[in-house]
């Protein structure tokens, strides 16, 4: 059979076939597209409407004024008083005329290049980034964004990553390259940028780094500012010079790469070193009340972005994550908020303030000792919080008000004994397994803390240890409970000076922090015990409002419950005693209505403290040296407790005298000699807890050991006391011996009655044997008698002495005395038996005596 020929493959099989084949599956997958993007858009066309509504109304009302820089942040007080205002910078808007050709060029090549192609969005771009996205497994390492939607973000909307922030970025950029030119839109771009350093707009930001007209930047210069803007916190040239240099040579790399330059001019920009000048032009003081509030209008800031904030860690790796992303993020909002355009109203009260810090600067006048700064050497700090309301009303943070390092938020200092009420004594509340009236046996441990002063107490109750601020008690209570569980009420009150090296620290139970504790921090801490055992989330913020987005603070943040009302009733009614007990610490600070606190003094007395609070208000107030240092004879007791009782005094003055209400669930019971509570009548009384109680009981085992404790200190206080009756049985008897024997060698003479107090003394002796005071009384006692046993005998007077005259009687006959050297020295001493015989009128008469 012959074979068929094959039919020559035609053009259209050789070179459109494929494309046909391209064709159709290009044609599919925008059918696909289609069908998907009707999908999301059916889905979510309300939100896709609305964010389309937005942008309308955004390039509606544009106007070039929106442009410029934001309004000044303004700061009042409580009664709406203007406290402090910061400026962004001496703020200049720059035509695009006056902007260096060199820095157009570097945002382009850096962030846009094909601006001068699209038309608002550059879809090629949008493709581009989501194939890197892609690539990196779902990790964003190339934006999509153009430099018109740049602009629309920085002016009219938030910062926060949405798809509907960029939703509206969408509609809105092909709007705006309708309304303005390509120009207009590099002039704002370039206007609006934040540099980092307080400089908002090029013209700062030329004149603080380069000391130059924004017209004059050279490629280097350029690239650096371009760098900057693009992330100010970390590329900084100031704080982070290294990473500033690096994104400077990426930007002069692609300038290259886009030809705006030539190799040349890259090789030559590069090996530019990165120097600054740091030009600065004075701007708004900032006080200790405007700095505080905006750290915690930073803080809200952060808030709003969903910022997850972390006080305990496990490991250096968590600790050093977290710093950085902190950092990183707080440094911004803080930014923000100095460069303008907000509204921050607190609770500050200024007539408080004014008081705290008159008070201060008297009671530390004396100290004019100056750092080389011109700062005084010895400072203090305080913070006052209003218990009703939850808000602080006042923070000092330094002597005068011209030091602008607010300590009371800023500076972390060991607390020393007044962290014992909030890690050691209300944790271990918690457990049901620690109340006022247990005993804890206070002693010197090998390796362990000592207490201040040397003494040591034994068995002595919890509220009197803590009355004291006995150091080993302490530290006893916390190593029960666990270092870490203690630590964990820290971190759920926010201290923000806890770090990863305090795990397992027992040396926090007596203020040991690795980096120390803020004094904001002890207020809020102390003032949970003053509010029942809530920790309140509210600063010093009322209200933060954003020129552009509106209110933005949520005031509706809930209470966090940290002990409950009969923990914070209980520790309470302990450290009422530091200021009444005559043996607390803070004796002779009370204000004459109910007032409870502590006191602190570290190592050295290098920080001094003294927390306290009433129904009213929580103060806490520190002393000490910027640099830490000895401080002899100043302890929490003296400058720190004399301030916080001349400022609460003053403040409680004129307000109702209200006392803590004792919850249903404590009740006042009488107390045994081993710190529990009894049906008898002992005199003592104490405070428990049935929450706290049934709290231990719900761990079966825990509380089974706790019982067999109970039991086994019981029979050791019942062997003590019955000890201690025996000792004293003993020092009863040692002590009428002495008596005794002190009677009987003062004797001149000896009658009926010698010889039964000579019998009683052996008598008491015989009671001595086998003690140690045995043979020493002995010999004293054998001396005295012998002594007695040698003396002349006097008769006792029985009858009425003789008459010579009216009212004069005539003297009773005195034998002449014996004096031992008289007797035999070898001859045995019997009662009422000496030379004569018993009674003998024969009198020995000594050498020289008639």
């Amino acid at each position: 059979m012959a074979k068929h020929k094959k039919k020559p493959k035609s053009l259209w099989s050789i070179f459109f076939r494929p494309i046909k084949v391209i064709l159709f599956v290009f044609l599919g997958v925008m059918v696909l597209g289609c069908l998907a993007g009707g999908i999301v858009f059916l889905k979510f066309q309300n939100e896709i409407m609305t964010c389309k509504e937005k942008a309308d109304v955004i390039i509606s009302n544009t106007v070039k004024t929106d442009f410029s820089q934001p309004t000044d942040t303004r700061i009042y007080d409580s009664a709406g008083t203007l406290i402090g205002t910061i400026n962004s910078g001496h703020y200049e808007y720059v035509p695009i005329s006056g902007i260096s050709k060199n820095l157009q060029n570097a945002y382009i090549a850096q962030e846009d290049r094909r601006f001068y192609k699209h038309h608002g969005i550059d879809y090629k771009g949008l493709m581009r980034a989501g194939v890197v996205y892609l690539k990196n497994k779902g990790k964003a390492t190339q934006g999509g964004s153009t430099i018109t939607q740049q602009v629309i973000k920085n002016t009219y909307l938030t910062q926060e990553k949405t798809i509907q922030r960029k939703l509206t970025e969408f509609f809105a950029a092909p709007r705006m390259e309708d309304k303005y030119s390509k120009s207009d839109i590099l002039e704002f771009y370039c206007n609006t940028n934040f540099f980092a350093n307080r400089c908002y707009g090029v013209s700062e930001a030329s004149r603080y780094y380069f000391d130059k007209e924004a017209k004059d930047l050279t490629v280097w210069e350029a690239a650096t500012l371009a760098g900057i803007s693009n992330n100010p916190s970390r590329y900084d040239p100031v704080a982070h010079p290294e990473n500033a240099t690096w994104k400077r040579n990426q930007i002069i790399d692609n300038m290259a790469l886009c030809n705006f330059i030539t190799e040349e001019e890259k090789e030559n920009a590069k090996a530019q070193p990165l120097t600054v000048a740091k030009i600065y032009e004075p701007g708004t003081k900032e006080n200790y009340l405007t700095s505080y509030a905006i750290h915690c209008a930073a803080l809200e800031l952060m808030k709003n972005d969903d910022f997850v904030f972390q006080y305990v860690f496990n490991n250096q790796a968590s600790y050093d994550s977290y710093r950085e992303q902190y950092q990183e993020l707080y440094q911004a909002k803080s930014d923000m908020i100095r460069n303008g355009g907000f509204e921050i109203h607190t609770s500050l009260e200024t007539s408080i303030q004014n008081s705290l810090q008159e008070i201060i600067d008297n009671r530390l006048k004396g100290f004019k000792d100056l750092q080389e700064n011109g700062k005084f050497a010895l400072q203090g700090a305080a913070v006052c919080i209003d218990n009703q309301t939850g808000y602080v009303v006042a923070i000092v943070g330094g002597r005068g008000t011209d030091d602008e390092y607010n300590r009371g938020f800023l500076s972390k200092r060991q607390p020393g004994s007044t962290i014992k009420p909030l890690i050691d004594y209300a944790p271990a509340f918690e457990t049901g397994y620690y109340y006022p009236s247990r005993l804890v046996n206070d002693h010197l441990f090998d390796k362990g803390p000592k207490n201040s002063g040397g003494n040591y107490f034994g068995n002595i109750s919890v509220r009197e240890a803590l009355n004291r601020s006995l150091n080993t008690v302490a530290w006893q209570v916390l190593g029960d409970i666990g270092v870490d569980k203690g630590i964990s009420y820290l971190g759920k009150m926010h201290f923000a000076g806890i770090s990863y090296m305090d795990n397992g620290n027992s040396s926090m139970s007596i203020g040991g922090f690795t980096e120390g504790a803020r004094v904001v921090d002890m207020a809020r801490g102390y003032s949970v015990l003053a509010n029942k055992g809530l920790y309140s989330n509210k600063t010093c913020i009322v209200s933060l409002e954003s020129q552009y987005d509106g209110e933005i603070y949520n005031g509706n943040q809930a209470d966090e419950r940290i002990f409950t009302e009969d923990t914070a009733y209980m520790i309470t009614d302990v450290l009422k005693g530091t200021l009444d007990k005559p043996y607390g610490t803070g004796n002779g600070l009370g204000l004459g209505v109910p007032a409870a606190g502590k006191t602190g003094t570290t190592n050295s007395n290098k920080d001094t403290w003294f927390c306290g609070y009433t129904k009213h208000y929580t103060t806490a107030v520190w002393v000490g040296y910027d640099t830490p240092k000895a401080m002899p004879g100043v302890y929490g007791k003296t400058y720190s407790g004399k301030i916080w009782q001349e400022f609460m005094t003053g403040i409680n003055n004129g307000l109702p005298v209200m006392d803590w209400d004792m919850p249903a669930t404590v009740s006042l019971k009488n107390v045994d000699s081993t710190g529990e509570k009894t049906d008898a009548e002992t005199g003592r009384k104490d405070l428990f807890s049935s929450v706290a109680e049934q709290t231990a009981k719900a761990n079966g085992s825990k509380w089974k050991e706790e019982e067999d404790r109970k039991k086994v200190e019981a029979q050791a206080q019942r062997d003590l006391e019955s000890s201690q009756a025996a000792k004293q049985a003993v020092e009863q008897t040692v002590s009428s011996l002495q008596s005794l024997i002190g009677e009987l060698s003062a004797l001149t003479h000896r009658d009926s009655s010698t010889e039964e107090t000579i019998n009683t003394a052996y008598g008491l002796l015989d009671q001595l044997v086998g003690t140690e005071y045995y043979d020493g009384l002995k010999t004293q006692l054998d001396e005295a008698a012998n002594h007695a046993a040698y003396l002349p005998k006097q008769e006792d007077s029985t009858s009425k002495p003789q008459e010579i005259g009216p009212g004069v009687t005539k003297p009773k006959e005195t034998v002449p005395p014996v004096f031992p050297g008289d007797m035999d020295s070898d001859e045995d001493y019997f009662p009422g038996i000496g030379p004569g015989g018993p009674d003998s009128d024969v009198q020995s008469v000594g050498p020289g005596m008639e």
